[in-house]
């Protein structure tokens, strides 16, 4: 159990006693068995499934039928039971069987049991082992009926001893979620009261300079500084004119269709009737939904004004396409601190500087800290993500060294911070174009797709991308889009993209002309290069290339 070493007895002496074990088991439960078969739970039914419970606690069936064979009246066998569950728990600690029978008998209680009694088992548990969480779990419920900050100080008191008890961090972390402020408009839980959260904070100091290397603390402040993720609302909403459709983008995927949420849109105050699909081109949660515009709409009523509303956010976005126009669109302002850490939740600088300067300091100390390097990372993208742009490099190349084990999930928490650098950085030109430029960044995937929505040039030449995500579908105004040498070697999932002009592949290992299939879904698709892949040098790669693109110019040297 967790590193401890059990006591065994010679395999000789183990066999017999294995042996007679199974011996009574099978002798009980078919007895068992058999009583259960003519309805006979009765004192007999309860001894025996009391003789194979008390060596094995995991048999459910057992405890389902000691269920049924108690006597009508709670009063008579409460304390019992209780006594019994006991007993099975010092065999097995950790029995999801006996934990559940202890609830149910706790449940039917005519009187509540004295709570010393049940904290009482608790320590003796959590005493064997501090990560049973059956414990911790058992434990809580007795906290909710009483005054937490007993529980705070039986939390503190046992991190004390240990601060990599990652579940009395754990234990605290829930202990303290009533106190929290009750969040702005947006929902999810708030952040803690000034002077609990410099408490909170304080501990956390205190443990990372004592180990830190050990990530409990560390996980612990990035909670503390966290609030519980903001529901899902629109960030943009996109009609062109030309393709005949409405796309709405969300901060979060969303299901939209018979039984979730409503998305509604009415067009100059009536309704609109079409069906809402995924910009993703599959059937699951999606962040954009698409429907379609009547096909006489623009030429009865050429000026158009949307209205869109999400059910459970009560505001609507509005959109107005002129007679002269043939897109428009709204979208929310981006909020720098939320595209790297969405869940931030302490809005003063100055506590998430003060965290930022204990990092620094720790780290001069301890440089191949992997907690602190990766709460440092946090910490500047949530001040700024910009100014602190080349320290967060620093920080994530220092983390992948100190981490080679976890490189995918550093080299993705990389991408998403050059996204988020990026979409802050995007250029939008006097002709509409909006620019985005992330080549050779090391990408691993492509995040923030929902706050590249009216991009229409996307560079991301020279990364490590395996392939192009569906939720490029959601990029309704893409013009060009330039992958070339990355790792992409099919295009299979990609969505239509109606606007795509260009595509740049050069230097993927493409070797068939059947992964670029998806394209032929792409209407105003005219130029692709294919330099420098397999496919380029295979033989008649022309010509099959021609026949599956025949409006394409295709570009292979």
């Amino acid at each position: 159990m967790h590193g401890r070493l059990k006591v065994r007895p010679p395999d000789a002496a183990r066999r017999r006693q294995r042996e007679e074990k199974l011996r009574l088991y099978r002798s009980a439960m078919a007895t068992l068995l058999e009583k259960r078969e003519r309805g006979e739970l009765d004192a007999e039914a309860l001894a025996l499934t009391g003789a194979v419970l008390a060596a094995n606690p995991d048999v459910g069936t057992c405890w389902n039928l000691r269920r049924c064979a108690l006597p009508p009246d709670p009063a008579d066998w409460v304390p019992g039971e209780l006594a019994f569950v006991g007993g099975c728990l010092g065999v097995n600690p950790k029995s999801y069987g006996a934990w559940h029978h202890r609830g149910w008998v706790l449940r039917r209680a005519p009187a509540p049991p004295p709570a010393p009694a049940e904290r009482a088992l608790c320590d003796r548990l959590l005493a064997a082992d501090p990560r049973n969480f059956h414990a911790w779990e058992h434990r809580r419920a007795l906290a909710a009926e009483e005054d937490p900050e007993a529980e705070l100080a039986f939390a503190g008191a046992l991190l004390s001893r240990d601060f990599s008890n990652f579940s009395a961090w754990h234990h605290r972390g829930r202990l303290l979620a009533p106190a929290r402020t009750p969040a702005s408009a947006g929902g999810g839980g708030g952040t803690l009261p000034a002077q609990r959260l410099q408490t909170e904070l304080e501990l956390v100091q205190n443990a990372v300079f004592t180990d830190p290397n050990d990530q409990s603390a560390w996980v612990y402040l990035r909670c503390i500084l966290s609030r519980a993720s903001p529901p899902p609302r629109i960030l943009c909403v996109y009609v062109n004119r030309e393709d005949a459709a409405l796309a709405v983008t969300f901060s979060r995927p969303v299901t939209v269709g018979a039984g979730s949420s409503a998305l509604t849109a009415t067009v100059d105050g009536s309704a609109l009737e079409g069906v809402w699909r995924s910009g993703e081109g599959r059937p699951r949660p999606s962040h954009t939904w698409l429907c379609d515009l009547p096909s006489d709409l623009a030429p009865a009523r050429p000026r158009l004004h949307f209205r869109v509303t999400w059910e459970p956010d009560p505001a609507h976005r509005e959109v107005t396409l002129l007679a002269d126009e043939n897109e428009a669109w709204w979208q929310e302002p981006v909020v720098a601190r939320e595209l790297f850490w969405a869940e931030v939740g302490v809005a003063e600088a100055g506590v998430l500087e003060a965290q930022v300067q204990m990092c620094r300091q720790l780290l001069e100390l301890e440089p191949r800290s992997r907690g602190c390097l990766l709460t440092l990372v946090l910490l500047l993208s949530a001040l700024d993500p910009l100014a602190h742009e080349e320290e967060t490099r620093r920080c994530l190349r220092e983390l992948q060294e100190a981490d080679p084990l976890r490189s995918g999930f550093v080299a993705d928490v990389a991408s998403r911070a050059a996204a988020a650098v990026g979409v802050l950085r995007q250029e939008a030109g006097p002709d509409g174009a909006r620019r985005l430029r992330l080549p050779r960044k090391a990408l691993t995937s492509l995040p923030l797709l929902e706050h590249m929505v009216l991009v229409t040039h996307l560079e991301l030449a020279g990364n490590s991308l395996g392939g192009l995500p569906p939720a490029l579908g959601g990029l309704r105004r893409l013009q060009m889009l330039d992958v070339s040498h990355n790792k992409v070697t099919t295009l299979e999932g990609l969505p239509p993209l109606p606007r795509l002009e260009e595509l740049r592949l050069d230097g993927n290992p493409i070797t068939q002309a059947s992964a670029l299939a998806p394209l032929a879904a792409c209407p105003r698709l005219a130029r692709l290069r294919l330099a420098e892949t397999p496919l380029a040098a295979a033989p008649e790669a022309a010509a099959r290339l021609a026949q599956l693109l025949p409006h394409v110019d295709i570009t292979l040297t």
